[in-house]
C-alpha cells in the first residue's frame, strides 16, 4: 500500500502479534477484493459508500489500479473527517488523485471532487444520510455497494438495523458488505470482549453477532433479498499459494490454533437486493 504511510506513519504503528497481523491482512484483502469485483462487474457504472471510513486508503489504491466507480463516498464523524481532510490536502500524492485535475471544493468541513466525497455525518441519523444522497447527486437506481468494516458492532442494534434498512430502501440495486465479530457467545468470544473493554472499545452492537445465521437473518429482515455470511477461515482457505508463502516469509508463525480461533470469530457478510451480483 503506497498510501497508508500518509495516514499512519510507520513510527506511529504498534507492532502486532503474527496472528493479529494475518487477521488484518485477510480483512483488508476480503474487503478490497469485494469492492474491486463489484466495480469490475458493473464496468465502473456504480457507487461505493464506505461507512466509518476512517483512514482507509481504498480509493487511492483503486485509482492506482484504474478501477474506480462513478462516485466514491466516505462517511465518518466530523473529527475523523477533518483529520483525513487535512492529510489529503497536505500531500499532493493524495490530493492529485482525488482532484483528477479538477479543483477541489471543500464545503462545511467536507471535501468534494467530481468522483470522491469525504463527508462528516452521524450514521444513526437517517435524515442526514438522505441529505448526503442529495448532496452527492446520486442516482439511486445505479448499482451501489455499501461497505461497513467493523462499524455496525459499535452501534446499538436499533441504529444498525435502521442503517441497513435505509440502504435497502434508498437504493434500487444495492449490495452490502459487512465485516465484524461473530460467534461471540463462547469462551473465546468472552476473552475477546474482555480485551476490547480493557482498551475502552465498547462494542454495544454485539447482540447481533452471535452466529452467521443471525447475520444473514439481520440483513434479510431489513430489506435485502439474499445474504451469505462466512467466517474468515474461508477467506484464508481461498488465498493463493503465492499469497500464503509470502505471508509465511514475512515473520515466524507457529500459532495456527490461535489464528483459527481468531478467524472463526470474525465474519464477512455479503447481502444484495435488485440487479447486483449474488456473490463476489
Amino acid at each position: 500500500d503506497n498510501f497508508i504511510k500518509f495516514f499512519c506513519p510507520p513510527a506511529s504503528l504498534t507492532p502486532r502479534t503474527p496472528e493479529i497481523s494475518r487477521g488484518y491482512y485477510l480483512r483488508v484483502k476480503a474487503i478490497r477484493c469485494a469492492v474491486e469485483r463489484f466495480i469490475e462487474h458493473n464496468k465502473g457504472y456504480c457507487h461505493v459508500i464506505s461507512l466509518g471510513a476512517g483512514s482507509d486508503t481504498s480509493f487511492w489504491n483503486l485509482a492506482q489500479s484504474s478501477c474506480l466507480p462513478l462516485s466514491y463516498i466516505e462517511l465518518d464523524f466530523p473529527e475523523i473527517v477533518m483529520r483525513k481532510f487535512k492529510t489529503i490536502t497536505k500531500h499532493k500524492e493524495l490530493s492529485s488523485v482525488v482532484s483528477e485535475g479538477q479543483k477541489l471544493t471543500p464545503k462545511g468541513g467536507n471535501l468534494h471532487s467530481q468522483r470522491y466525497h469525504l463527508i462528516s455525518t452521524d450514521l444513526r441519523d437517517r435524515k442526514a444520510l438522505d441529505r448526503i444522497v442529495e448532496l452527492c447527486n446520486l442516482d439511486t437506481s445505479v448499482p451501489t455497494l455499501v461497505v461497513a468494516e467493523c462499524v455496525l458492532c459499535y452501534m446499538n442494534a436499533e441504529f444498525s438495523s435502521s442503517l441497513i434498512t435505509w440502504s435497502a430502501e434508498t437504493f434500487a440495486n444495492v449490495a452490502f458488505v459487512n465485516y465484524e465479530p461473530c460467534h461471540m457467545n463462547d469462551r473465546f468470544g468472552d476473552i475477546m470482549m474482555s480485551n476490547m473493554r480493557s482498551r475502552s472499545c465498547d462494542l454495544v452492537g454485539l447482540t447481533t453477532c452471535k452466529s452467521l445465521q443471525d447475520q444473514e437473518t439481520r440483513f434479510t429482515a431489513c430489506g435485502y433479498t439474499n445474504s451469505k455470511a462466512t467466517d474468515m477461515m474461508d477467506v484464508l482457505a481461498a488465498l493463493s499459494h503465492d499469497d500464503i508463502n509470502r505471508l509465511n516469509s514475512l515473520e515466524i508463525f507457529d500459532e495456527q490454533e490461535l489464528l483459527t480461533q481468531l478467524l472463526e470469530h470474525y465474519c464477512f457478510v455479503y447481502s444484495g437486493k435488485g440487479a447486483v451480483p449474488r456473490h463476489l
